[in-house]
């Protein structure tokens, strides 16, 4: 009983430190994208790690959004639309040409992709640091 136990506490602060971690990085790129200090953020899908993080300023109308980030694109409001729209999965970075990155967790590691088309559309140039996430 005492290992389940310690293995449950275990399992939950490693899910903790990943949603910080993630909610640090979606931080990281909306402020580079936007060039805003405290960019609003509107959550479109099933994002639980970023719901409820107090370092994002999120906000229930898109048409108030800087930044959008969305786990689909299925029932975004019309109102997202022409906004910066990224991602929380590689499929729907790479399915819908809106999108112009994404971050996303693959075998227990973070990965960031940005698409070098949409980030020229969107008249974006990012910190040289981000440069090798561009394709």
């Amino acid at each position: 009983m005492k290992k389940l136990l310690l293995t449950l506490l275990i399992g939950f602060n490693l899910f903790a430190s990943d949603a910080e971690l993630a909610a640090k990085i979606h931080l990281s790129i909306a402020k580079e994208c936007t060039k805003k200090q405290n960019p609003k953020i509107y959550l479109h899908g099933d994002i639980k790690e970023l719901r409820h993080n107090s370092t994002i300023t999120t906000t229930l109308k898109c048409e108030e959004a800087d930044f959008v980030i969305a786990s689909t694109i299925q029932n975004l409001p019309d109102s997202c639309r022409g906004k910066l729209l990224f991602a929380t999965r590689y499929k729907v970075f790479k399915k819908h040409p809106e999108v112009f990155g994404a971050f996303f967790w693959q075998k227990g590691r973070p990965n960031i992709i940005f698409d070098a088309l949409s980030l020229k559309e969107h008249n974006l140039t990012l910190h040289p640091s981000f440069n090798k996430y561009i394709e």
